[in-house]
């Protein structure tokens, strides 16, 4: 199993980190992509997977990371990405973030706009971060000339939009918040992904699933909404496993 969405080289972690790797392998989880989310962190996260086994990274700038010197962050995000080719699997998170308004919308779109050229310039799939935005996210991708493959994580829209971002070719992922009562939406959603596009995801530290709603996530707790999706699309947990984990391998190319 992988997690194909993680944080851990965040502070949250750095008390336990150790022991928050050796419960994720206990549950099964093999493999573990941290995400970048600006230079100091996408660095951060090739760090841990040039230090640890199983560890993947991804690298770029989040719609919600302040960048005043675009231009030089992308050649910071660039340098990272030739450097480090064995760790770093995909260009992200990126994307659109309307919920916060640390970055306006008009910078996140030119932002956004670099950071697609830039993953078809480096050959590498894109890892989509999307809040209250999906729709325009949409769009944007719909009327692009060219586009990278990629994932949607932790998925925010229905059975509609999921089905747009699988017309564009891109995978769809789910995180904890698929098991809240709450989110009847997004697990029509997950009923309209097929299996030979989903990815599983954490999150960690963020969106824990249920019956951890209100604690630090960790990569362990992806077996939760392994088991959660399972029974929601009436399949084993087995194979529900098994698709997800050959799909992160393929779209990310990973090393067995």
């Amino acid at each position: 199993m992988i997690d194909s969405h993680a944080h851990l080289y965040l502070e949250q972690f750095d008390e336990d980190r150790d022991s928050v790797i050796r419960r994720a392998e206990e549950a099964g989880v093999s493999s573990i992509i941290n995400i970048g989310i600006d230079v100091e962190t996408s660095s951060s996260a090739i760090n841990m997977a040039r230090d640890r086994e199983g560890f993947f990274a991804s690298a770029g700038i989040h719609p919600q990371s302040p960048v005043e010197d675009l231009e030089g962050a992308l050649a910071g995000i660039r340098e990272l990405i030739a450097a480090n080719p064995e760790q770093t699997v995909a260009v992200g998170e990126i994307g659109l973030d309307y919920y916060w308004d640390t970055v306006t919308p008009q910078k996140q779109l030119e932002v956004l706009d670099c950071q697609l050229d830039l993953a078809l310039e480096v050959g590498l799939p894109v890892i989509f971060h999307c809040r209250d935005a999906i729709e325009e996210l949409l769009k944007i991708l719909e009327e692009r000339s060219e586009i990278p493959p990629g994932v949607f994580h932790c998925f925010e829209g229905g059975p509609g939009e999921a089905e747009r971002g699988l017309a564009l070719g891109y995978h769809i992922s789910f995180a904890g918040n698929v098991t809240y009562k709450n989110a009847e939406r997004l697990q029509q959603a997950a009923k309209a992904v097929p299996l030979n596009r989903l990815l599983l995801e954490t999150d960690s530290p963020y969106l824990p699933p249920h019956p951890h709603r209100g604690e630090r996530n960790e990569p362990a707790f992806v077996a939760l909404t392994r088991d959660f999706l399972a029974g929601l699309i009436d399949l084993p947990a087995s194979e529900v496993e098994n698709a997800a984990t050959e799909n992160t391998r393929r779209l990310f190319r990973l090393r067995a």
